[in-house]
């Protein structure tokens, strides 16, 4: 898909969430778990040495997104949204565990209520670069409405606050 384009559908997407104009981590999972039917869980995890610095797990009835805890404030936001845009296109996962572990390994920690996992260890697929880009857009629009008063503003606040930017 064309760069272009990809925005505009990543926009599209976002835009479905109903956001306010300031909106934080947990405005934005409320919304994305609202649009979807399913719970969102973000948990952090020490992930160093491993493949990834963020996982989701997709359930028939809830997502769970886990991200590495040591990483910066604004690296775990960029970690969720990214999980959240997996969401967000309605991506499967596309990681074969047999590809990670043994089949040891495999069989002692199979959860068969797992029905996808996804983990950013590249940009090399579309869902990759989707879920990138409506991630940067998601940050962009979370900073820009903490520092920058609402184009179109509603509510009383958000009209003073256009008033005297």
């Amino acid at each position: 898909m064309h760069a272009g384009s990809l925005r505009t559908a990543c926009e599209d997407r976002l835009g479905r969430l109903n956001l306010p104009h300031q909106f934080n981590e947990n405005d934005l999972i409320g919304a994305v778990a609202s649009l979807v039917g399913r719970t969102i869980a973000c948990e952090p995890v020490d992930m160093r040495g491993a493949f990834s610095c963020g996982l989701r797990k997709r359930y028939a009835d809830r997502e769970v997104i886990y991200y590495e805890k040591n990483a910066s404030a604004l690296h775990q936001r960029q970690i969720i949204a990214h999980e959240l845009s997996h969401i967000l296109w309605e991506h499967k996962g596309e990681i074969d565990l047999a590809d990670l572990m043994s089949d040891e390994e495999l069989a002692s920690l199979m959860d068969w209520s797992v029905l996808g996992i996804s983990a950013r260890t590249s940009y090399e697929t579309d869902a990759e670069v989707e879920a990138e880009m409506m991630a940067t857009l998601i940050l962009q629009r979370m900073y820009r409405g903490a520092v920058m008063p609402a184009a179109r503003p509603s509510a009383a606040d958000e009209r003073w606050d256009a008033i005297f930017a």
